[in-house]
């Protein structure tokens, strides 16, 4: 099933209403057919919001001419995707106020980025000091002290912390520890890394045709989100190129 997230569209009235309120005309019309955004929501913020995250124009998941209406199928994708984006902020304490109102550590350009498929692949390989001073890649081994991934994962050498290490662009010491045993615990990033093991099965389990990562089809995965970063991009992080000279 080929992934059309996060337009995140929900209806509102007639927008060219909405502008002439706002531009000194008749008032507003209020929101129709609200579903899973509130009443008294920011809806041009939030349209604006999900058409930029996606890179897509009103009527991707609207009716021209009619904002209200469900015609559209991928309206109702969009409320579900609320409703994940909703689910994966409750994973983070430092979350506030219910999307898109608030302050989210995820929001649609997390996943999205100016794309309605995101992701799932890093597109290079991520070299740690080692490798970068000529050493050998690590050598494949067995996981040791595995807790959330199955028993025979594959650890190194190719293996599923080579695609953490590509996704987040990071040295194997930012979630284990220089000079210490892998299968250390000293690291308090090591289990913040198996919550995210589990966020993405959680978030893939709304998809149908998924495995349980790291193994089978995955619709998102940690480069999904990370995009070489070890902070994923929202709204609120997200940066800009400065405007060009008129």
């Amino acid at each position: 099933m080929r992934l059309v997230i996060l337009v995140l569209v929900l209806s509102v009235s007639v927008v060219a209403q909405q502008q002439a309120g706002r531009a000194g005309g008749a008032p507003a019309a209020p929101p129709k057919n609200l579903k899973v955004l509130a009443a008294d929501a920011d809806i041009p913020f939030a349209m604006q919001m999900f058409g930029q995250a996606l890179g897509v124009q009103c009527i991707y998941c609207h009716v021209e001419g009619d904002f209200a209406s469900d015609a559209n199928l991928k309206k109702d994708i969009a409320r579900k995707m609320i409703g994940i984006v909703r689910q994966i902020d409750g994973s983070f304490p430092s979350s506030t106020g219910l999307f898109p109102a608030g302050y989210h550590e995820v929001d649609c350009t997390t996943c999205h980025r100016g794309s309605v498929k995101p992701e799932t692949k890093p597109p290079q390989e991520f070299y740690n000091r080692a490798e970068a001073l000529g050493a050998p890649p690590p050598r494949v081994t067995p996981g040791v002290n595995l807790k959330v991934l199955p028993p025979d994962t594959q650890v190194h050498g190719g293996g599923v912390m080579h695609e953490f290490r590509d996704s987040l662009n990071v040295d194997c010491s930012f979630c284990h520890g220089a000079g210490r045993p892998f299968e250390a615990e000293a690291n308090p990033r090591k289990d913040i890394a198996r919550n995210m093991i589990l966020l993405v099965r959680q978030i893939n389990a709304n998809f149908p045709g998924t495995g349980v990562f790291p193994n089978g089809t995955q619709v998102v995965t940690c480069y999904t989100c990370h995009r070489g970063n070890p902070h994923p991009e929202t709204m609120s992080n997200k940066g800009y190129d400065p405007p060009k000279p008129k």
